[in-house]
C-alpha cells in the first residue's frame, strides 16, 4: 500500500460520523428478526415486555459502555482488565465470545425453518434431525465464506441487514395492517387492558429471556463514539433514536405474528415464517410467503457469516496477548483466524446435536437461547462493575462522556442482568411438562461447560504464548472485521476489497501469519487498542 493510500485509509478512518448514522448502526447490529417468536406469546403485551428491558438493561448498557469508550480503548478485555486484573479481563472476553458461539445454532434454527416454509414444508421446522443438519451445513458453509477474506464478509452483511431484517419486518407489519384494515379476524386480543401481559409465576416470563438476546451486542457501537460528531453531546439523541427504532421493530413485529398465529401452535423458530404462511395464504398470495420465507433464510445465512467473523476477531486479539496457545494465535494468508474458527465450528457442532437428543426443537432453541443470555449476562456484569470500579480507581482517565449517577445505571443493568439469568434458569410455559431439576441442570451444566475453560486455560498458559509471534504483526490485526453495516452508513465504498481469496487453513511455511497492506489505523498517541497502553 502506497503512502498515499495509507493516508487516505487513515482519514476515512477516523472521519467523523453524524449521529443518525450511529442511530442506524444501532438498529443494524441489534435488531434481529429471529427473536420475534419469543414475545409473540404475549401478543399485545409484547409493548410492556420490550418496554421494561430497553429501559433497565439497553439504555444502561448503551451509556456505560459509551463512558468506558470514551476513557479507554481496547473494548470489554481492556475494561475489565483494568478494573479487576487480566483473569477477568480473559473471562469477561472469552463470555462475549463464547455466547456468540452457544447462540449460532438458535438462530441458524430460525434459517433452517424459514427454508423449510420456503419449499413449502414447513413441518420440517419440527424435525429436529432436519434442523441439525441445515445448521451444521449453513454454519460450516459461513466459515469457509469467512475463511476467505474479510471482503466477502462485508459483503454478506448488507445482504443479511436487507433481506434478514428489513423487508421481512416491514412486510410482516404491512400484512398486519392489511389484515385487521380489512377486518379480518386476530387472534390475540387488541385491548388496551392487554398491553400489560398476565403474570402466571415465573413460567409466564420465561420467554422475556429472549429480549435480552434481542438487546444484547450495543456495546459494541461504543467504539463509534470517538469519532461521532459533536460528541458527546450528540451520543444521547442517537442512542435514543435508535431505541425507539429497535422498539417499533420487535413490539409491532412480535404483535404481527401473534395476530395470524395462535400461541398453541407457535414454533419459537418459526414464528415469522409462520406469520409469512398465514398472511399470504389468508390474503390469496401464497407464493409471497414462500419468498419472503426465503428471504428470511438467506438474510440469515448472510448475518451468520458476519457473527462467525466478529467475536472470533475480538478473541484473536486477546489470544495474541498470551491468553491462549501459539496455534490459536495463526491467521491464514487472507489474515483470517482459522485455527479459532475451527474451535468454533466444533463447539457449534456438538451444541448442533441438541436438537436431535431433545424432543422437540422448541424446547432444543430455549435451552440453548437461555445458554446465551446467562452467559451473555456474566459479561455485562463483569462489564457494569468494572465501570464503578474505574469511576473511582481512575478519576484522573479523561471521559468525555461522564454518565450522572453512574451508580443507578450500574445498580438497573445489574438487576436486569441477574433477572435475565433466574429467568433463563425457568422453563417457559410451552414447556411446563419438562422437570424443572431436569431444565435447570441441563443449561447450568452447558454453561459451566462453556464459560470455565477460560479459567484452566488462564491457570496453564505460559510466558512463551505471548512471545509467538512478534508485536508488529498486531497491527494487521483489526478489532473486528468490517461488516456491511458500518460500511454502507460510514464508508460505502468500503465494501469492495482487494484481499486474495483464500481457502481454510492457508498459511506459510512457518505457520506465521503472512503479511497482508491490512492496516490498523490508530492515534499514536494513544497506542493500539489492544496493547493495553491506555491503562498503564
Amino acid at each position: 500500500m502506497s503512502d498515499k493510500e495509507t493516508r487516505t485509509s487513515v482519514a476515512k478512518a477516523i472521519a467523523p460520523i453524524a449521529w443518525p448514522a450511529l442511530a442506524m448502526l444501532i438498529v443494524a447490529n441489534t435488531g434481529s428478526v429471529a427473536q420475534l417468536s419469543d414475545s409473540a406469546e404475549f401478543g399485545l403485551g409484547a409493548i410492556t415486555v420490550y418496554l421494561l428491558p430497553a429501559l433497565l438493561f439497553l439504555v444502561p448498557v448503551a451509556f456505560v459502555s459509551a463512558e468506558l469508550a470514551m476513557g479507554w480503548d481496547g473494548g470489554i478485555f481492556t475494561w475489565v482488565r483494568t478494573a479487576f486484573g487480566d483473569r477477568w479481563g480473559f473471562q469477561a472476553t472469552w463470555l462475549q465470545w463464547i455466547q456468540s458461539v452457544a447462540l449460532y445454532p438458535s438462530l441458524l434454527s430460525f434459517a433452517a425453518a424459514s427454508l423449510a416454509a420456503a419449499v413449502g414444508r414447513p413441518d420440517l421446522a419440527a424435525n429436529g434431525l432436519y434442523v441439525g443438519a441445515v445448521v451444521l451445513v449453513v454454519f460450516w458453509l459461513a466459515t469457509f465464506i469467512v475463511s476467505r477474506g474479510m471482503g466477502a464478509t462485508a459483503k454478506a452483511g448488507s445482504i443479511g441487514l436487507i433481506l434478514g431484517t428489513i423487508i421481512p419486518v416491514v412486510a410482516l407489519i404491512l400484512f398486519m395492517f392489511i389484515w385487521l384494515g380489512d377486518g379480518r379476524h386476530s387472534d390475540t386480543p387488541l385491548a388496551l387492558k392487554d398491553v400489560v401481559p398476565p403474570v402466571n409465576g415465573l413460567a409466564s416470563l420465561a420467554l422475556v429471556v429472549g429480549t435480552f438476546v434481542a438487546f444484547a451486542g450495543l456495546e459494541v457501537n461504543a467504539v463509534h463514539i470517538r469519532h461521532l460528531r459533536g460528541r458527546p453531546r450528540t451520543y444521547a439523541p442517537a442512542v435514543m433514536v435508535g431505541v425507539i427504532v429497535i422498539l417499533l421493530m420487535y413490539c409491532v413485529g412480535s404483535i404481527a405474528i401473534s395476530v395470524v398465529v395462535p400461541t398453541d401452535v407457535l414454533n419459537l423458530n418459526a414464528g415469522a415464517a409462520q406469520a409469512f404462511d398465514a398472511y399470504s395464504t389468508g390474503l390469496g398470495i401464497p407464493s409471497l410467503g414462500n419468498l419472503l420465507a426465503a428471504a428470511l433464510a438467506i438474510g440469515a445465512l448472510a448475518a451468520s457469516i458476519v457473527w462467525v467473523a466478529g467475536p472470533s476477531r475480538s478473541l484473536l486479539l486477546v489470544a495474541r496477548e498470551g491468553y491462549l496457545p501459539p496455534r490459536l494465535q495463526k491467521v491464514n494468508r487472507a489474515d483470517v483466524q482459522t485455527p479459532i474458527l475451527i474451535v468454533q465450528g466444533l463447539i457449534v457442532t456438538v451444541l448442533a446435536l441438541v436438537f436431535v437428543v431433545l424432543p422437540n426443537t422448541s424446547t432444543a432453541f430455549v435451552v440453548l437461547q437461555d445458554m446465551t443470555v446467562i452467559l451473555y449476562m456474566g459479561m455485562y456484569i463483569l462489564m457494569f462493575a468494572s465501570a464503578l470500579k474505574l469511576r473511582r480507581s481512575k478519576p484522573e482517565v479523561e471521559r468525555p462522556l461522564r454518565v450522572p449517577a453512574l451508580w443507578l445505571f450500574c445498580g438497573a443493568g445489574i438487576l436486569a442482568a441477574l433477572s435475565a439469568i433466574i429467568l433463563g434458569l425457568t422453563p417457559p410455559s410451552q414447556l411446563a411438562k419438562t422437570p424443572l431439576l431436569a431444565y435447570v441442570g441441563i443449561v447450568v451444566a452447558g454453561v459451566i461447560l462453556l464459560a470455565v475453560p477460560c479459567q484452566l486455560i488462564y491457570h496453564w498458559r505460559r510466558p512463551a504464548w505471548a512471545k509467538a509471534f512478534p508485536q508488529s504483526d498486531l497491527a494487521s490485526v483489526e478489532p473486528a472485521p468490517p461488516t456491511s453495516v458500518e460500511d454502507v452508513l460510514l464508508d460505502p465504498s468500503s465494501l469492495h476489497s482487494d484481499a486474495p481469496d483464500v481457502a481454510l487453513g492457508e498459511e506459510d511455511v512457518d505457520g506465521r501469519p503472512v503479511e497482508t497492506d491490512q492496516t490498523l489505523a490508530t492515534d499514536p498517541s494513544k497506542g493500539s487498542p489492544h496493547t493495553g497502553e491506555d491503562d498503564r
